[in-house]
């Protein structure tokens, strides 16, 4: 009997003695077994320390509206790790999934490739027969050993340059720029959405003659007084372009920039339909109405991240009260994290996540954010818990900001479907 996707998910966590293991040696001898052929499709490759999930699924976006079929990787995923491995915008079902699977399977001989590494193949393996006319492939972390550069792009992007993962990329900017910058190709265009990019991605694209446009430098997007997006850009061959989308949207403008300029450089993209065109990415600033309660989803996971997350708070209506629900990684920078947000909070609520080894206790959480003078804290044994206690202390019109981490944002999205779906049921009977 076949298994099930939820087996072979288990089985890839166990498969590897390090759950990250970065370098391209073990998953290139597979992928060249593999023998995967994307001449047809022209691939773009997404690095970044922030940014990634919104500009590839804008550019995903950007290409469908424009008639093209397109295929998209990312991760992690929110909810489901069919999220992971996307055609024309819609999920692969676990079937396909198994069955990309069992092919890697198939060629990986005595190799033990990580979790990830072994997911990727899979998603390479489904997309090489969809006839796709773009691949967008999200790095997982770094740029350089990461396991999606095992293929050469026709485009690069990196969104954003700052510090995360120091123990694996470096602990400065010009370290970390220099393994993004690894995506980079000999004569193949670059997108940077980082208005101060590292001299190390600057030069390393000099040195590969790859033609690089900077954010506020090639390309730039400015917001009218009725959020109205007017954007501004090139071609590859330096002809300058203006658009002006009549739509509001509330993730970052270097995201939707960033974006706009790698479709202007994409080769036979067209023209999109900017009227239809959505701009909302699950998890990334999304708003949700909950009884009145205006909840914002954020998977923002370091301090930069977090600082974006203030400044986008700031830029809102301002309400009687907003609370933080916070869970985070034990391994972040979680004094810059909260430092970066907490004036925009009236009260924190913690909680534990579900199974993960990597989180902070939230008990252990409460007297981090004590140093730094919160003293409104409300500590859970879980995060169904710790969203309970939070909107019973919530009325309509107030509002509710989980972050901290891709897992906590997963498991409050969880909830939410949950009761929103119940309450749909109720008012349908």
């Amino acid at each position: 009997m076949t298994a099930s996707l939820s087996d072979w998910l288990q089985r890839l966590e166990q498969l590897h003695p390090a759950p990250m293991a970065l370098g391209l040696d073990r998953i290139g001898q597979v992928y060249a077994r593999m023998a995967l052929d994307f001449s047809a499709t022209s691939v773009i490759t997404v690095a970044g320390t922030n940014g990634k999930g919104s500009v590839v699924t804008l550019l995903q976006n950007l290409l469908l509206s424009a008639g093209h079929r397109v295929g998209a990787y990312t991760s992690p995923h929110l909810q489901r790790y069919n999220e992971r491995i996307r055609v024309n915008g819609e999920e692969l079902c676990d079937e396909a999934i198994v069955e990309s699977l069992e092919r890697v399977e198939v060629h990986r001989e005595a190799v033990a490739l990580t979790y990830f590494e072994f997911g990727t193949l899979a998603a390479l393996q489904h997309f090489a027969g969809q006839s796709l006319d773009y691949l967008i492939l999200e790095v997982g972390l770094g740029g350089r050993l990461d396991a999606v550069n095992i293929v050469d792009p026709q485009l690069t992007i990196v969104t954003s340059i700052d510090l995360d993962h120091q123990a694996w990329l470096g602990d400065s900017r010009e370290a970390i720029g220099r393994e993004k910058a690894g995506i980079f190709r000999r004569g193949i265009p670059g997108v940077c959405g980082d208005i101060s990019p590292p001299e190390s991605l600057i030069q390393t694209a000099r040195e590969l003659k790859a033609p690089l446009f900077v954010n506020e430098r090639d390309f730039s997007l400015r917001r009218a007084q009725d959020q109205h997006l007017q954007w501004r850009g090139r071609k590859l061959d330096g002809e300058p372009l203006e658009l002006n989308i009549q739509q509001a949207t509330t993730l970052l403008d270097s995201n939707v920039a960033t974006a706009l300029q790698a479709f202007a450089l994409l080769p036979g993209a067209g023209l999109p339909d900017y009227g239809a065109l959505r701009f909302g990415v699950p998890g990334r600033q999304e708003r949700i109405d909950f009884e009145g309660i205006e909840i914002i989803l954020d998977v923002s996971h370091n301090p930069a991240a977090t600082s974006m997350l203030a400044t986008l708070l700031s830029e809102l209506p301002k309400v009687e009260r907003c609370c933080a629900l916070f869970g985070v990684m034990a391994d972040k920078d979680i004094e810059a994290m909260v430092a970066a947000v907490k004036p925009c909070f009236d009260a924190w609520f913690l909680g534990d996540l579900s199974d993960n080894s990597r989180a902070k206790p939230a008990r252990d959480l409460a007297p981090v954010l004590h140093e730094q003078g919160i003293h409104m804290i409300s500590v859970s044994k879980n995060m169904r818990q710790a969203f309970a206690r939070a909107v019973s202390l919530l009325e309509p019109g107030q509002r509710l900001v989980v972050f901290g981490s891709v897992y906590t944002v997963a498991e409050v999205k969880a909830i939410l479907d949950r009761k929103l779906s119940r309450r749909s049921l109720e008012g349908e009977a």
